[in-house]
């Protein structure tokens, strides 16, 4: 259990970005990919305000992580109560939430969370990642673009026996010691958000005995005795802050005074030329301030304008892919090359998305009929025995309320697990969705529902096999049974 306190602190640290790659679920690509998502994508050339829209949607995932970061590292020392540490230094969160926890909209009981910002500037850094003796874990590398360049973890590496992985910035031509993989970004700085497998709170001990055994040190430093720097610089102007809000209160100029923060220690990627050519032809280049104040009034106009509607495009429902009343996102997340629209949307919303190799999350609100999913009735998600989930991590359903929250109910469930359930004498599996406990007999396949009012569900597919990366294979629908 998490105290009020730290809960609220979990709130303006790390969990502001961690949960959010859950948010992701509700997030699918943009279907209209023209002048807000790549150059060149629309038959007409783009007017000049049209450009100064793009600009801020080009530049608003960098500004998200910048912001991100801030919240993540402004402490002193790691604190493992609400998973925040300094530069460079792994932060381990050490507690999984439970139907008190209302912080961060749906909240993950599946995996435990290690992440870390980094700055490799100055050299590699190297992380040592122990045995996990078989257990499920992923460490994406995220740049400060917010594109996910690597992902450490027994999809990408050998984890017989643990691994170590140097993070690498674009200007390092020196060497690694002998089996060190190379994890090479674009940026300087970035983010890793790992995710360790979590049996519930009686197996949380377990994996922070291995969270204690994970590493991050310098590549000069590497094997030998390091101690990280301790009470490191507190930037008191840095608010703890919701982060999409935060931004969407921003005005023009402080926006732009923050994005040239965040670059003045990153790279724009590469790839972005075709893009960073047609912005300049109103004036805007990458590394270049821009003051507003000084500009002749229309271009300011057009300037403070365009910021709004940025926003607008950024924040609006994109068009979410639906089979079976299960909303789905399968492709352009984690790895968006130039669609800088679905970029900013997943920024917006769902910050530290996985590649869909690493993980898939549907969600659903309805049921077959496509009728609002509700305490007052019973369901069943019938698997059939050659449709259950195809995953080799694992997978799980996770119950929410309507405002995105865990259920209190009597059992303290809030997740079923498919190690965990019971399969049928012909192999399928029904899991049963209501408030009422269905019986001993199928206790085991229960996915406690709300007292009342409407709710949703989430199901989360670890190392989904390709068949449901490439959409062969779809959870079944909901179906109401009273």
């Amino acid at each position: 259990m998490v105290s009020s306190s730290t809960a609220r602190r979990a709130r303006a640290a790390v969990a502001v970005g961690l949960a959010a790659a859950t948010a992701v679920a509700a997030v699918a690509c943009s279907t209209n990919t023209s002048t807000s998502s790549s150059p060149g994508g629309s038959t007409s050339a783009p007017s000049p305000s049209d450009l100064a829209v793009q600009a801020y949607i080009y530049t608003y995932p960098l500004v998200s992580v910048e912001v991100s970061r801030r919240q993540a590292t402004n402490y002193p020392a790691p604190d493992p109560g609400i998973g925040s540490a300094p530069m460079n230094q792994l932060g381990h969160l050490h507690f999984l939430p439970d139907a008190g926890f209302t912080d961060v909209v749906r909240p993950n009981v599946d995996t435990v969370y290690t992440s870390m910002f980094f700055d490799v500037s100055a050299q590699p850094l190297v992380v040592s990642v122990p045995d996990m003796g078989g257990r499920y874990h992923l460490f994406p590398i995220l740049d400060m673009w917010s594109n996910v360049d690597a992902s450490a973890g027994p999809r990408t590496l050998d984890d017989q026996h643990g691994y170590q992985f140097a993070i690498v910035g674009p200007g390092f031509h020196g060497s690694l010691p002998a089996g060190v993989h190379e994890y090479r970004l674009p940026t300087d700085t970035g983010w890793m958000i790992g995710r360790i497998q979590v049996d519930g709170p009686d197996d949380l001990p377990n994996v922070i005995a291995i969270q204690d055994k994970m590493s991050a040190v310098p590549l000069d430093a590497y094997g030998s005795a390091y101690t990280p720097p301790v009470n490191t610089d507190i930037h008191a102007d840095w608010p703890r802050v919701e982060v999409a809000k935060y931004i969407h209160d921003l005005t023009p100029q402080q926006y732009w005074d923050l994005y040239y923060a965040a670059l003045s220690h990153d790279q724009t990627r590469p790839g972005d030329d075709a893009l960073l050519a047609q912005l300049a032809t109103i004036g805007w280049h990458p590394d270049t301030e821009l003051d507003l104040a000084s500009l002749p009034q229309p271009e300011r106009t057009r300037w403070e304008q365009a910021w709004p509607t940025a926003l607008a495009q950024i924040e609006k429902d994109m068009g979410n892919t639906e089979v079976n009343g299960w909303t789905i996102s399968r492709t352009g997340v984690g790895d968006y090359g130039t669609a800088y629209a679905d970029r900013a949307v997943v920024a917006y919303a769902g910050l530290g998305a996985n590649l869909p190799q690493d993980a898939i999350y549907p969600s659903a609100r309805v049921d077959a009929t496509g009728t609002q999913l509700n305490a007052d009735h019973s369901y069943v998600l019938h698997f059939p025995a050659d449709q259950v989930p195809p995953v080799k991590g694992f997978w799980s359903l996770t119950m929410y309320n309507d405002r995105g929250f865990f259920v209190d109910n009597p059992i303290n469930r809030y997740a079923v697990r498919g190690e965990h359930v019971h399969t049928n004498p012909d192999g399928s599996l029904d899991i049963y969705i209501q408030r009422e406990n269905p019986g001993a007999e199928k206790e085991s396949n229960w996915l406690p529902a709300p007292a009342a009012g409407d709710f949703n569900v989430m199901l989360r597919l670890y190392w989904p096999e390709q068949r449901i990366v490439d959409g062969d294979w779809n959870p079944p629908a909901i179906t109401r049974t009273n």
